[in-house]
């Protein structure tokens, strides 16, 4: 389960920042600017639209590169490895191999095979290793330096999706009501590959990475924030209040009908 947890995670960090280095270096209609034939865009669109159609809008909705074939990304790469790409990578080649590896045991057939010890550890380090570089150079454009963590991605059971490159407070303009729970996966990176910790402000911190709301008639708002944060186990963290990156969802939460 972690390996695959491992793979999955850095398969999302990488589609993601992909999308975020191409936007910065084209802006909004990077996908006709970054040098990828139409039809693949278009095809990209579609399973885009696909994927979206049972669900109910929200604020959040994921990039388009996250639908996008997985061996369309290596087109990708080589196309825009000048910039953002290069200055994270360095090495246009290594970061092919990297990927590789990873398109080799993303296969579910194989992945349902017990792999050996040596395979383990080299979807560790590759992924690590990939999730560890975006991290630190997000720090680098974020706050100038590198050393503190990042959140990557959350999600929540709604169909919420945060990921870098969005405001860091997202409107999801859903309405609750108490007695509700909410799940939220949360991914995230330290650049020194530390243990994190994570919480909802209020709750207690914990090393899962799994948090669950469970909505009381407290957080009755019409703009009720839910602040998720994270931090290392250093001395020091980014923020004076303790912890190293913050993102907030916000909801609408209403009394239950018969108590309003």
């Amino acid at each position: 389960m972690e390996i695959a947890r491992s793979l999955k995670d850095a398969e999302n960090a990488l589609r993601d920042f992909l999308e975020f280095c191409l936007e910065r270096n084209h802006g909004e209609d990077w996908p006709q600017q970054c040098g990828i034939d139409k039809d693949k865009v278009d095809n990209w669109r579609q399973l885009k639209a696909h994927a979206e159609a049972d669900l109910v809008p929200n604020a959040g909705e994921e990039r388009l590169l996250s639908h996008a074939p997985y061996e369309d990304l290596y087109e990708v790469v080589q196309q825009n490895w000048a910039g953002d790409l290069q200055s994270t990578f360095t090495d246009k080649e290594k970061l092919l191999t990297y990927m590789r590896i990873l398109e080799e045991f993303r296969d579910p057939n194989r992945s349902r095979r017990e792999l050996f010890v040596h395979q383990k550890h080299l979807i560790m380090g590759v992924t690590g290793e990939l999730r560890a570089k975006i991290t630190a150079y997000r720090c680098l454009l974020d706050v100038g330096k590198e050393g503190f963590p990042r959140i990557e991605y959350i999600k929540d059971s709604l169909g919420n999706i945060w990921v870098p490159g969005k405001p860091r407070r997202l409107k999801t303009n859903l309405s609750l009501h108490p007695g509700m729970r909410i799940e939220f996966i949360v991914q995230a990176q330290d650049p020194e590959e530390m243990p994190l910790e994570y919480r909802i402000h209020g709750d207690r911190w914990q090393s899962g990475n799994i948090l669950f709301l469970e909505v009381g008639e407290k957080h009755i708002k019409k703009q009720a924030q839910i602040n998720i944060t994270i931090r290392s186990a250093r001395k020091y963290h980014a923020y004076p209040l303790g912890y190293d990156d913050r993102v907030v969802f916000e909801y609408q939460i209403l009394p239950e009908p018969n108590k309003a």
